[in-house]
């Protein structure tokens, strides 16, 4: 364990001097399947012990018939026996002065209610004796550094400086095992069930130990979202964080629920907290091995300008797209990097990024191959260099080997990133040697060598820009809370879960942009009601049976005032009394038309995981087709709701396209803003929406708005199907 500094809670699972092996049978002993036999692999050198009463001897080990019988209170037991008999072992590691445990058995809330319940006896133990465990449900740990594994499958980690956490035992494996590649980590914890040890837990201990530079998490499940991303945040300005999160479909869901005891995020929700936490999401298992693989060799990139030389010309046609396509750009070669080469090609051939270097490499390697990659690391113009070459194995191409030259040439000049392509039959072969330093890459495909520089751009960009302060999140005024509040107390009190003036009134209490309203709760009133308003008018019932207004001939719009406006308000009750039969009926609400202007939507649903999560987007009744819509975790600042609405399509509408005035962008700022302290403030909201806000050039408008509250009458409903909800 760590001497030379406080011990941390993870040192005894991942730097134990002494274990116990509770559960191992006699025919583990020298099987390839058995945790003694992977610690022997690794070369564990802490005292190892194992409590077996059937058995006499093992090999490295020493055997005890029972846990009292342990000579030692060893740093870590390793428990695999049972699932019955787990909740007693676990109690005696306690009696016997243990601290921590590996719990490998399965069967618990992974599995069947049998399962659940002895989990929940685990649960009482830990919390009654103080020990800690790592799972259910998981193979545990291994360790490079301490050449220590818990795992009793083969794992073959390397000294790549990345940190893996995983909810499956299948990344820690290693990434060899899906792409032939090596492990892609020194150290690794699968978390099984978490019951204890959990994932925040990790990325702490990550954080402080000098062996990581950079961590990556496999997650089927984020419970505790909030702490996450306050942990995240604090972690990747230092240390790049790359996550999978799997179960990203609905049926994927199901499954990350059934696999790990635990509710998966909803998926967008999800996205918009990893991305606000800094962490870079990969989309699939092989591009997590890369962009870990890439921050661990390179650390950072200065800037987004990248330069190409490349055996094909077609070959750095379609690395110009991919760069493109990551929204990277083309360096500008400087005119002494072009006078540089020049020498190398004819006279009549432009010299320019990208370089075909096709045609001096073949006249002579060995003279332009060094040259040109030189003087591309030497441009202070160029951020990093795609080397496209070709690898082939026969003898008569020898000559066009470039492989030595790109790992010594890149290890010399460590500061900008050298991502290599290749095609030939020996791609693997020229790999190893190009890699050999570690300080250049081979990617499968062009997209992913830019997708790799694009996040390593971001992540050098992240660390420079200053961190978001309490200080830059707005404060909302008290009296808007004290005014909110109440109005919420007497809509609990009434056992309301849907509020629509009452929205309007919270609306207005925290000063946002509502067009003239007023509530007319009989026909007698109608006109004394709407006296200060101003024609044309907007008609809208208000019944808590009746949310989709318009779907059942709720709203008139254009009205005059006069017999006009008796007329509509006595039609739009007899056409909702026979639409909704049994709707509650008696008020309406009477508001003046607004200036037309580009329909937006800004609402907020309730996450179970991560808490209010602020939506901005496309609005009006085609916003669930157009699917247009950006994301982010309350609170949120001014900048994050300008970057909410710059990540939009219709930010090209408001921006006054086809000659258009601009929307006042200011005005929807401030609008998310507000719904973000409406949001955080009443945690008793579980949804907002706001649709339409009309956005012209004067300001934002209100036309309607939705208010949901969790635990009246209706539950609160499972974050997918707020979204679903927000968005139509």
């Amino acid at each position: 364990m760590t001497q030379n500094s406080a011990p941390k809670l993870l040192d005894p699972f991942l730097s134990p001097d002494s274990i116990a092996i509770i559960g191992l049978s006699r025919s583990a002993i020298g099987s390839p399947v058995s945790v003694h036999t992977t610690l022997n692999e690794m070369g564990y050198g802490g005292r190892t012990f194992i409590v077996n009463p059937g058995m006499d001897t093992a090999p490295n080990a020493t055997v005890c018939r029972s846990i009292p019988d342990l000579p030692e209170a060893v740093d870590l037991a390793i428990i695999s026996v049972e699932r019955k008999m787990v909740p007693d072992t676990l109690e005696a590691c306690a009696d016997r002065g243990i601290r921590s445990a590996v719990i490998i058995t399965q069967g618990f809330a992974d599995a069947d209610e049998v399962g659940a319940g002895l989990q929940r006896q685990i649960d009482a133990i830990i919390a009654r004796r103080g020990i800690r465990v790592l799972g259910p449900n998981t193979i545990g740990l291994v360790n490079s550094p301490a050449k220590f594994t818990s795992s009793f499958i083969e794992v073959t980690p390397d000294n790549l400086p990345v940190g893996q956490v995983s909810q499956s035992g299948f990344l820690m494996m290693g990434h060899h095992l899906v792409t032939n590649e090596p492990a892609g980590y020194c150290t690794s914890v699968d978390l099984g069930n978490g019951c204890d040890i959990n994932l925040i837990d990790v990325l702490e201990h990550y954080r402080t130990d000098p062996n990581i530079t950079t961590i990556e998490i496999h997650a089927e499940a984020i419970e505790d979202g909030r702490a996450f991303m306050e942990t995240a945040s604090r972690i990747s300005r230092s240390k790049p964080i790359v996550a999978l999160k799997a179960g990203r479909t609905e049926a994927g869901q199901a499954a990350a629920a059934s696999h790990t005891g635990a509710v998966a995020g909803q998926v967008r929700v999800t996205d918009a907290a990893l991305r606000q936490a800094g962490v870079f999401q990969a989309e699939n298992a092989e591009e997590l091995r890369m962009l870990s693989k890439s921050f661990a060799t390179f650390g950072e990139m200065k800037g987004k300008r990248v330069a190409i030389m490349s055996y094909s010309g077609g070959g750095a046609v379609l690395a110009i797209d991919a760069l493109d396509r990551a929204g990277l750009q083309l360096a500008e070669l400087s005119g002494e990097t072009k006078r540089t080469v020049k020498r190398l090609f004819p006279d009549w051939m432009h010299v320019e990024n990208p370089l075909d270097i096709w045609m001096p490499v073949a006249k002579d390697l060995d003279d332009a191959f060094p040259l040109v990659m030189n003087a591309l690391l030497q441009d202070d113009g160029v951020d990093a260099v795609i080397c496209i070459y070709c690898s082939y194995n026969l003898p008569k191409y020898d000559r066009f080997d470039a492989s030595g030259y790109i790992r010594d040439l890149s290890a010399a000049s460590r500061s900008k990133p050298v991502a290599c392509w290749s095609y030939g039959q020996d791609i693997e072969g020229f790999t190893r040697t190009i890699e050999e330093k570690r300080s250049a890459i081979v990617y499968p495909r062009l997209d992913d060598a830019a997708r790799s520089l694009a996040a390593l751009a971001c992540h050098t960009k992240r660390k420079k820009a200053k961190a978001k302060a309490e200080d830059d999140v707005p404060v909302s005024d008290p009296s808007a809370r004290r005014k909110s509040a109440a109005v919420l107390k007497k809509a609990a009190a009434d056992g309301q879960d849907y509020l629509f003036t009452e929205a309007f009134d919270i609306l207005k209490a925290y000063d946002l942009p509502l067009v003239n309203w007023a509530v007319v709760r009989s026909e007698a009133e109608l006109e004394a009601a709407t006296r200060d308003l101003t024609a044309p008018l907007c008609l809208k019932i208000d019944s808590p049976d009746v949310i989709h207004k318009s779907d059942s001939g709720g709203v008139a719009l254009g009205v005059g005032k006069g017999d006009e406006l008796t007329h509509a308000y006595r039609g739009m009750n007899t056409t909702v009394a026979r639409n909704v039969p049994g709707a509650r009926l008696g008020s309406v609400v009477v508001q003046e038309m607004a200036p037309k202007g580009t329909e937006v939507m800004i609402g907020m649903v309730r996450d179970p995981s991560f808490g209010p999560c602020v939506v901005f987007g496309t609005g009006g009744v085609y916003a669930e087709i157009l699917d247009d819509f950006a994301f982010r975790i309350a609170p949120v600042t001014t900048q994050d709701a300008r970057d909410m609405i710059d990540e939009t399509i219709i930010s090209r509408i408001l921006s006054g396209a086809r000659g258009q005035k601009a929307a006042d962008v200011d005005a929807l700022v401030d609008v998310i803003v507000k719904v973000s302290q409406i949001a955080t403030a009443h945690p008793e909201i579980n949804e907002i929406d706001l649709n339409p806000v009309f956005a012209t050039p004067t300001g934002a408008h209100l036309l309607d708005a939705r208010f949901m509250l969790a635990g009246q009458g209706t539950a609160a409903k499972p974050a997918a199907k707020q979204i679903e909800q927000a968005v139509t």
